[in-house]
């Protein structure tokens, strides 16, 4: 029972671990250097630093200055980012010769992760980037370090065989951009055969493997007509002993004002764009870049003797290995639209419009969403430390597994908003007191799951609707209804509902007690999507009660029966009686007063007050709802719901103020 209860309490959390040390040893600094003398090799780190320094500086280049806006015959409006705004994937091996990767959107950031300023060499504080021990984690859900690992990697890899399962995806094809003999065409036999799954037989032909199986992750859980094309490649980076760059990744173009577009002047990353249009919009271009560290698996500088890329397709990643396919489902998600264009450090909006990223971007502390501000605010809030959240419904509805880094009452989700600011990856992630660890922080932390977690929801909410068809229509479902008018408490009744456009995810199936305010009672978590669901009746009275079938995970596709129904006892034989009083401000009966009694179902009854303001109604069905209303000339009141059980006395109305 122990053992279920762990296992359990890990699927509810969806716990998995990215980097695993077992048994490592620092690497000394004389291995590293390998026989060089340590003068010569002070000098060529410092400038292998300084080339780093430069590279990160124009990748993530966040302006707009000297890019030239182009229009479409069709007003469509679109910038060539000429490989600016890209995030970097920065790595490092720590003292105690674990690795640990960040990614960054600039100089700044990647100084505060090497601890070091990367032009002048000058110590800076590392306090970004801190990583918690996969042993503290492990203790947290009472199991050693081996037992976490085993149980977090089942759930995960189960989790992400489901999806590629699924019945419908985007394709997201991987254009190999490298020449022969390199990178992904690399004839070099595989460092080992079937790592990880990884049944390819050379180099090359695992690099793509892992490429492909990270394009496969996040296009079963997207829906576009449009293919999107990754432009990728694998090429010498700056890197040292010390650590160095990754990879990068981002989109090739931002567009707004196409047909489709959710928002009028608002950027959207190419590939949004594509899948809401419904064509190529610019068929020249790919629609996301990424480039990955060569010398990290062929120069024994990079890291240091022993170190490369792990090309399994899991996130087991041995000792003196970065996990290439957790970095790749990050650096994608960017490229995808997870990430804003607006300039932290001013407030100001790329070229004079906002994103559609920063529409869900919310301020607690002034009760602003972002596109509402202005410069200064919005400069202001970039650094208001955890006050800053996602505000986006997909997001609030399946953040409930967040222990820490979410806003309990509304379900939103701390972004990043560290101060000082760090351009780039300030606000374009989520933040780092999420718990359990989200795949899209800026730290690739212990305890990252292969399963994309809420940055599902994150793309629904910023625009990748439900298609399953591919037609540009958004998947909707309708026709909730339940068989009976009144739902006798222990009863079954039968639900059902129709799917459209091809609709077949699994659904969630909730009850509201309150005519659809909020659907607190969940009927059905995980369903099967036939259309139908029969459901035995719970002891919760109501005469406003809604179905609600919605996607599990998300909010919509989504239906909700369209009337309120009664949720009743059992009606007895014998009819029932309503009466009371109706009496002014003063307690002084109003005679007079026309009663009205509604069941909602074409029967309806009318009495009047007498002289003292008293009524009845008789021979009224039990477990029944009706509503009461009285009308007078003088005065004015509201209506009452009731459920009919039994006999009802003092049911008393006084006029509205």
């Amino acid at each position: 029972m122990r053992r279920a209860a762990i296992v359990l309490s890990i699927f509810v959390l969806i716990l998995t671990i990215f980097f695993l040390a077992e048994d490592r040893l620092p690497v000394l600094a004389q291995q590293r250097s390998s026989g060089d003398e340590p003068v010569r090799a002070s000098v060529r780190s410092r400038e292998n630093d300084k080339k780093m320094a430069e590279v990160i500086r124009q990748l993530t280049d966040r302006s707009s200055d000297g890019l030239v806006e182009q229009t479409l015959h069709d007003g469509t409006v679109f910038f060539d980012l000429d490989g600016r705004f890209q995030n970097v994937m920065l790595g490092r091996v720590d003292s105690n010769g674990e690795a640990a990767a960040a990614c960054v959107t600039s100089l700044a950031e990647a100084n505060d992760f090497f601890g070091r300023d990367l032009e002048t060499g000058r110590p800076v504080p590392s306090l970004s980037f801190l990583r918690e021990d996969i042993s503290n984690i492990a203790r947290r859900h009472g199991m050693g370090v081996d037992e976490y690992l085993f149980y977090t990697k089942m759930i995960s890899d189960a989790a992400v065989n489901e999806a590629l399962a699924s019945p419908s995806s985007a394709v997201i094809t991987i254009v190999n951009n490298n020449g022969p003999g390199v990178g992904f065409n690399d004839t070099q036999a595989a460092f080992v055969v079937g790592e990880g799954g990884n049944a390819g037989t050379t180099r090359g032909e695992q690099r793509l493997n892992v490429f492909n199986f990270a394009a496969a992750i996040w296009g079963a859980f997207l829906d576009s007509s449009v293919p999107i094309n990754v432009q990728a490649q694998f090429a010498p980076q700056t890197c040292s002993t010390s650590g160095g760059v990754l990879g990068s990744a981002g989109s090739v173009n931002v567009v707004r004002d196409f047909s489709g577009a959710e928002f009028a002047g608002t950027w959207y990353s190419s590939a949004l764009a594509n899948k809401r249009a419904g064509v190529d919009l610019i068929p020249a271009n790919p629609e996301i870049n990424a480039t990955f560290n060569l010398d990290l698996d062929e120069s024994p500088t990079c890291f240091g003797p022993n170190w490369r890329f792990y090309y399994g397709l899991d996130n087991a990643t041995p000792s003196q290995r970065i996990n290439l396919l957790v970095v790749l489902l990050h650096e994608m998600g960017h490229g995808l639209g997870f990430q804003s264009f607006v300039n932290g450090s001013t407030g100001a909006f790329f070229s004079g419009f906002p994103d559609v990223y920063l529409r869900n971007m919310y301020d607690r502390s002034v009760s602003l969403s972002w596109h509402q501000m202005s410069n200064a605010q919005r400069q202001a809030s970039a650094i208001n430390v955890n006050n800053v959240l996602w505000d986006g419904p997909n997001v609030r509805l399946a953040s409930g597994f967040l222990t820490n880094g979410r806003d309990a009452t509304t379900g939103r989700v701390e972004l990043f908003t560290p101060s000082p600011l760090q351009s780039g990856s300030s606000i374009s992630h989520f933040g780092t007191a999420a718990f359990p660890n989200l795949l899209m922080e800026p730290s690739i932390t212990s305890g990252l799951p292969l399963t994309l977690d809420l940055s599902r929801q994150l793309m629904r909410d910023i625009g990748w609707y439900r298609d399953t068809t591919g037609d540009n229509i958004p998947d909707t479902i309708t026709g909730v209804v339940i068989n009976d008018d009144v739902a006798i408490i222990d009863d079954t009744v039968e639900i059902s509902w129709t799917n459209s456009g091809g609709f077949n995810r699994n659904v969630t199936i909730e009850l509201s007690t309150d005519g659809g305010a909020t659907f607190s009672t969940v009927l059905a978590a995980d369903l099967l999507n036939t259309g139908n669901f029969t459901w035995n009746v719970p002891n919760t009275p109501t005469t406003q009660a809604r179905i609600r079938v919605r996607e599990i995970g998300f909010i919509q596709p989504s239906g909700i029966s369209s009337a309120n129904f009664v949720i009743s006892l059992a009606p007895s034989s014998a009819p029932v009686t309503v009466s009371g009083r109706v009496v002014d401000l003063f307690g002084r009966g109003i005679g007079n007063v026309h009663l009205r009694i509604d069941n909602g179902h074409g029967r309806t009854s009318t009495v009047r007050t007498n002289p003292f303001g008293y009524y009845q109604f008789s021979g009224l069905s039990a477990g029944t709802g009706y509503v009461l209303s009285p009308s007078h000339k003088q005065y004015r009141f509201s209506p009452i719901n009731l459920l009919l059980n039994d006999n009802m006395t003092d049911v008393n109305f006084s006029p509205m103020p």
